[in-house]
């Protein structure tokens, strides 16, 4: 009888120590599930940033049409820009599109420039007498021009670094997050197989404990009967 009450006390302590040690994984797999909602609304507020850059991006190719056509206006050569009104579908499309229009605007600002440059060379080249106001006319126009292609160089410039910078910072995110999300799916799995052998192991001790519990009352009814007896 003492050494079942001994076995007993025994499978009961350790009863006590897995359950608590299952409360503890529980607890631990909460914790992890409520880091995976927040990774989730992290990843929520990505895309809405990025959202917010393609619209951003629209408005200032929009803006940028309109000073075209105002230049267009103003200058005696033509630019045609021809900009897809469809959204892109990631922002790798978006930031590419920009890239070629502001070169394809660069480019037939030069093109348009050179054939401007050599028609009013040609012109004041056959003039017998050329006229200064024409002449300075002209060179001011030229001086516009370049100031022009200069500050598209510059905005081109300026597009291809925040290019380069909004790739790189998604492509740290991705990794970040695909990293801390494998590791907690391989935590969250460990945990889950932990849980699992706790849950047999508790299955186990509990039909253990079932038949020490029999052995000890058939026992007693021994015990008991002796007595009896003995009496």
């Amino acid at each position: 009888i003492d050494n079942a009450n001994m076995a007993s006390e025994d499978f009961r302590l350790k009863y006590e120590a897995e359950k608590s040690r299952r409360q503890g994984v529980q607890l631990d797999v909460e914790n992890l599930r409520k880091e995976l909602d927040g990774l989730t609304i992290i990843t929520t507020d990505l895309e809405m940033e990025i959202e917010g850059l393609r619209e951003e991006h629209i408005l200032r190719r929009k803006d940028h049409e309109e000073d075209m056509e105002a230049n267009r206006s103003s200058q005696d050569f033509k630019v045609n820009v021809k900009v897809n009104a469809a959204p892109p579908e990631d922002l790798a499309k978006i930031l590419a599109e920009i890239r070629e229009d502001y070169e394809a605007i660069i480019e037939k600002n030069r093109q348009s420039l050179d054939s401007w440059y050599k028609e009013q060379s040609t012109a004041m080249s056959l003039a017998a007498t050329p006229n200064p106001e024409q002449m300075q006319r002209s060179e001011n126009e030229i001086k516009d021009l370049t100031r022009t292609l200069q500050s598209l160089d510059i905005e081109l410039q300026a597009q291809m670094s925040k290019k380069h910078m909004l790739e790189d910072t998604l492509a740290d995110t991705r990794n970040y997050y695909a990293v801390a999300l494998q590791n907690m799916q391989q935590i969250i799995s460990k945990c889950e197989e932990e849980l699992s052998q706790v849950r047999h192991d508790i299955k186990q001790q509990n039909n253990q404990y079932k038949i020490l519990l029999g052995i000890k009352t058939r026992l007693e009814k021994e015990i008991s009967t002796y007595r009896l007896l003995l009496e």
